[in-house]
């Protein structure tokens, strides 16, 4: 039984053996496992965040290019503005404020002044866009006012031409109508014709003419009044100046003055005609209690301030 007990002994202690080495083994194998796990673990840990960081400084380059080329934008952009602002000082404000939300988003992009947290490029690009849109709108405006503007300037230039023309016209008219006016102006004025001065013996059958000064009582003064049919129709006064040899005007006051020539001169006879435009015969009488001088009588006839007539005659 010993033996057995020794054998079973060693059996069991051969048993016990063979187990322990097992065990070791498998926990080599696991930990050999593990740390191979472990390791791809840890490789695959850094090479993923190796991966990351070259991603990382791939998008922060590509974001500083994006960048670089927004501020470029808007540098051209800002340029544009001042130059539409150049031709156009009416829009000057509405051009002055955009210019100053381009370099607002410029610093921005420089990281000169403070923007909103988490603006992406997309957003930087889309307000460029919008600024862009903003100037061509402000363009077409200033196209078509410009375009209006030149239909105006047209427009006018047109009417000052026509104007110009209506005026030069006008002044040719009324350079004409004046003309016409002083041809109608002479064409009325009366004229006289047949104008004689005449002494006059008083006799009981009647009066007869005489060339002697002692025999004459009056002067009887005639004269026709011509055709004008051009002249108004109405009422007319003529004077007549009788000058005697000794060149006195003969006259019944002294208030029968008349005005010629910016001069008062005195008449001796007026005479009121109705002249309808036919020819007409007027005659006036001088008469006068003293006797009439030897020698030349004058004879003058005057109308709406014009001389019309002129008439010598002699009494011996």
């Amino acid at each position: 039984m010993e033996e057995e007990n020794n054998e079973k002994g060693k059996t069991y202690r051969k048993t016990t053996n063979n187990g322990s080495g097992s065990a070791v083994v498998i926990f080599l194998a696991v930990l050999a496992v593990l740390l191979a796990l472990g390791g791809a673990l840890l490789l695959r840990q850094m090479l993923s965040a190796q991966y990351n960081a070259q991603v990382a400084a791939i998008e922060i380059k590509n974001v500083s290019e994006e960048k670089e080329s927004l501020i470029v934008q808007l540098d051209e952009l800002e340029e544009r503005y001042t130059q539409l602002s150049a031709t156009n000082q009416e829009m000057e404000a509405l051009l002055a404020a955009e210019r100053r939300r381009v370099s607002q988003l410029r610093a921005q992009l420089r990281g000169d002044a403070p923007s909103a947290d988490g603006t992406s490029i997309a957003q930087y690009r889309q307000r460029i866009e919008e600024l862009e849109a903003q100037l061509e709108t402000y363009r077409n405006q200033l196209e078509i006012t410009e375009s209006e503007n030149n239909v105006l300037t047209s427009e006018n230039s047109q009417i000052r031409e026509s104007l110009a023309q209506t005026t030069a016209r006008n002044q040719q008219l009324e350079r004409k109508t004046e003309e016409l006016e002083k041809k109608v102006e002479k064409a009325s004025i009366l004229t006289i014709s047949n104008l004689e001065g005449t002494a006059m013996r008083e006799r009981r059958r009647g009066d007869e003419p005489t060339d002697r000064a002692k025999r004459t009582d009056k002067i009887r003064i005639c004269f026709t009044i011509n055709e004008n049919l051009v002249a108004n129709p109405g009422n007319r006064d003529f004077f007549v100046r009788l000058i005697n040899p000794l060149n006195q005007v003969l006259t019944t006051s002294p208030d029968n003055t008349l005005d010629f020539e910016g001069e008062t001169i005195q008449y001796s006879l007026k005479r009121t005609v109705n002249f309808q435009g036919s020819s007409q015969d007027v005659c006036v009488i001088w008469d006068q209690a003293d006797r009439f001088e030897k020698g030349y009588y004058n004879i003058v006839l005057f109308s709406e301030g014009r001389e019309v007539g002129y008439k010598l005659f002699q009494l011996e």
